[in-house]
C-alpha cells in the first residue's frame, strides 16, 4: 500500500533531547512528519524511511583538516565529551552521521553524508572510505544525526502493533531484510536479516542482539511478513529533512549495477523533481529506475514499473508518453540500475520540493542531429562531471543544434557562446522556445575544441537562473575517449553496413543515415586529433 502522508508538517517543532545533554547551537529544528505504510501478511513490503531522526547538533564548520581531510571543527563550543558520538554497546546505543548543508564560499559536497568515527570537544572525525571532506570550506552548515536502527524503527513496545515477534526461530514471522549495498551486479543478496525474539532484534546469522545496527538513511529495507503474522501498519514519526541529499550511485565496468535507494522525503515527488536526470549524469539513457508495489501481495516481488530516460521519462508500456509527472510515493523503495560504465561513481542530488528552489537547471541538454532516413539521435551534454562529446561532423558550415529540456515551461532572456582555445563558434539566430524546450542553433563551429554555452535569465515563472554548459567538439571520436585514432577507425569499420540505431549512431559521422566507407575515411581524416 502506498504510504500516505497523514501530517505533512507538524507546527510544533519538537526534538527529543539527547540523553547526554548536547548543547545545541541552533534554536530551530526541522518540522516533524508522520507516515503509515501497510505491511501485508504473506508478503514483502519495500520500505524507505521518509524522515530522519532528530538532529542532535546543528551548526557550521570552522575548518577542515588536510592530509587526511577527515576531521571538521565546528564554529561553537558545544562542550562535547571525547567520542560521545561513537557507538559503545550497552552504554551508547547510537551511531551518527554528518549531513553537509549549504553555506561556505565553495560547497561541492552539499547533501553528502559521512559516518562519524570519533569526536573531540568541538571536532567530528568521519569515515572517508568512499570520499573525504576535501573542498568543503568554512561556514558550511552541518547536522549531526543518529542513524535509524531496527530497534528505533520497530521498538520493542510495538510488538503486535507494527510487527510480529518470532516465538520459534527459524519460523520467522516479521523479518527485516537489508540489501547488500556493496554487492556487484543486479538482484543483489541481502547483507543482513533480522527477527525479533526475547525482547531484541537479532540477526539470523548469529542470533545475537543487533537492534542498534545502523540503517542507511538513503537506502531501504524489506519487511517480510510470513508464517501467520497478520497485516500490520508501520507508522513512522521523524524530522522532515529541509536540505539537499546526495546519494552515491555506482556503476560496473562490465554488466549492469543495482543501487538500492530511497528519498528522505515525506511527500510524493514527481519524477521530474527527483533530481535523477541526464544533466548531471545521475541518470542517462540505458539506465533503469525500478519501483515496487506494496499493494501487491507477493514474496520476492519483481518491480511493477521500470522507467528509462529517453528525451523524457518513459515506460515500456507507453514509450511515446513523457511520464515526468508520474509521482514517486513518499518512502518508496527504488533501484537505480546503471548500465556498464568505465567512469567513476556519481552523486544523485535530491532537493526538497517543499522548499523554495533557488536555481533552475534543465533535466537534459543534448546535441541533436537528424541522420537522413535513420532518425534523430541525441548526445547528452551534462553540466557537471565528464563533459559531453559531439563526435559527428558539423559539415562545411560547422552546424550543430543544442536542445535543453526542462520540467516545466520556460522563458529565456538570452544566450551566447564562448569558443574553446583556438576555436571559433557562433549562434545562428535567437534561442527557440517551445514550452519546456529551448533549441539553440550553432554555426561556424570548428573542430577540436570545448566551447561553452551561456544561458541567461531562464525562468519557469518561479525561479530565474543563469548557467553554462560545456560542449566538446571532436569529430570522429566514436568511442568518446577524447582521442581520434585507430580505435575509432576500427570501431567504424566494425559498424559499416549496419543500420544506424541508438547504439551505433556515432559511427555515422557524416550523418547521412548510413555507416559505410565514407564514414571510415572521414574518421581517418581526423586521426591524430584530441582534446585535453
Amino acid at each position: 500500500m502506498r504510504p500516505k502522508l497523514l501530517i505533512p508538517f507538524a507546527l510544533a517543532l519538537c526534538v527529543r533531547a539527547p540523553s547526554f545533554g548536547v548543547i545545541q547551537t541552533s534554536v530551530t529544528t526541522d518540522p516533524v512528519g508522520f507516515t503509515a505504510t501497510s505491511c501485508l501478511s504473506q508478503s514483502d513490503a519495500y520500505v524507505g524511511i521518509a524522515f530522519t531522526r532528530p538532529a542532535e547538533f546543528n551548526g557550521t564548520i570552522q575548518g577542515v583538516s588536510s592530509n587526511p581531510a577527515n576531521t571538521l571543527t565546528v564554529n561553537s563550543v558545544p562542550g562535547w565529551v571525547s567520542d560521545q558520538f561513537v557507538y559503545a554497546a550497552g552504554t551508547q546505543s547510537k551511531h551518527y552521521y554528518v549531513l553537509l548543508g549549504s553555506g561556505g564560499t565553495f560547497n561541492p559536497k552539499e547533501g553528502h553524508m559521512f559516518p562519524v568515527t570519533g569526536n573531540g570537544s568541538n571536532t567530528l572525525t568521519v569515515d572517508t572510505t568512499i570520499e573525504d571532506l576535501s573542498g568543503v570550506t568554512a561556514n558550511t552548515r552541518i547536522a549531526l544525526i543518529p542513524y535509524w536502527t531496527p530497534a528505533t524503527v520497530f521498538p520493542a513496545s510495538n510488538a503486535g502493533i507494527s510487527f510480529t515477534a518470532t516465538t520459534s526461530p527459524p519460523t520467522f514471522q516479521t523479518l527485516l531484510r537489508i540489501p547488500d549495498y556493496s554487492a556487484a551486479g543486479i538482484k543483489q543478496p541481502y547483507a543482513a536479516e533480522y527477527y525479533f525474539n526475547n525482547g531484541s532484534w537479532r540477526r539470523i546469522s548469529d542470533g545475537a542482539d543487533h537492534g542498534d545496527d545502523p540503517l542507511l538513511p538513503d537506502g531501504y529495507f524489506v519487511v517480510r511478513t510470513a508464517n501467520g503474522a497478520p497485516t500490520l501498519p508501520l507508522k513512522m514519526v521523524g524530522s522532515v529533512l529541509m536540505t539537499k541529499t546526495a546519494v552515491r550511485l555506482s556503476a560496473a565496468q562490465t554488466g549492469k549495477q543495482d543501487n538500492p535507494v530511497a528519498m528522505i522525503r515525506p511527500l510524493d515527488v514527481p519524477l521530474d523533481a527527483t533530481g535523477l536526470a541526464p544533466i548531471d549524469n545521475s541518470f542517462v539513457q540505458n539506465y533503469q529506475l525500478l519501483l515496487f508495489n506494496n499493494a501487491r501481495r507477493q514474496f520476492d516481488k519483481a518491480p511493477y514499473r521500470t522507467y528509462t530516460y529517453n528525451d523524457g521519462w518513459r515506460l515500456a508500456s507507453s514509450p511515446l508518453v513523457d511520464h515526468g509527472k508520474d509521482m514517486i510515493p513518499a518512502g518508496a523503495a527504488m533501484i537505480v540500475r546503471k548500465a556498464a560504465s568505465a567512469g567513476a561513481a556519481v552523486f544523485w542530488v535530491n532537493s526538497p520540493t517543499y522548499v523554495t528552489a533557488t536555481n533552475l537547471l534543465p533535466l537534459q541538454a543534448t546535441s541533436r542531429k537528424t541522420h537522413a532516413g535513420a532518425g534523430t539521435f541525441d548526445i547528452n551534454m551534462p553540466i557537471v562531471g565528464t563533459k559531453g562529446m559531439e563526435s559527428r561532423s558539423g559539415g562545411t558550415s560547422g552546424y550543430h543544434q543544442i536542445m535543453l529540456t526542462f520540467a516545466n515551461n520556460v522563458s529565456i532572456a538570452g544566450a551566447n557562446v564562448s569558443p574553446g582555445q583556438n576555436g571559433s563558434a557562433g549562434i545562428a539566430g535567437p534561442p527557440i522556445v517551445n514550452g519546456k524546450r529551448i533549441t539553440l542553433n550553432l554555426a561556424g563551429v570548428t573542430n577540436q575544441q570545448v566551447l561553452t554555452l551561456h544561458f541567461t535569465g531562464i525562468s519557469d515563472g518561479l525561479v530565474s537562473s543563469d548557467f553554462a554548459i560545456p560542449i566538446g567538439i571532436l569529430a570522429g571520436d566514436t568511442n568518446v575517449d577524447q582521442h581520434v585514432n585507430v580505435k575509432d577507425v576500427n570501431r567504424t569499420k566494425a559498424a559499416s553496413g549496419r543500420a544506424v540505431n541508438s547504439t551505433n549512431f556515432r559511427s555515422d559521422v557524416d550523418v547521412d543515415g548510413q555507416i559505410n566507407v565514407n564514414d571510415v575515411n572521414l574518421v581517418k581524416s581526423f586521426s591524430g586529433t584530441s582534446l585535453p
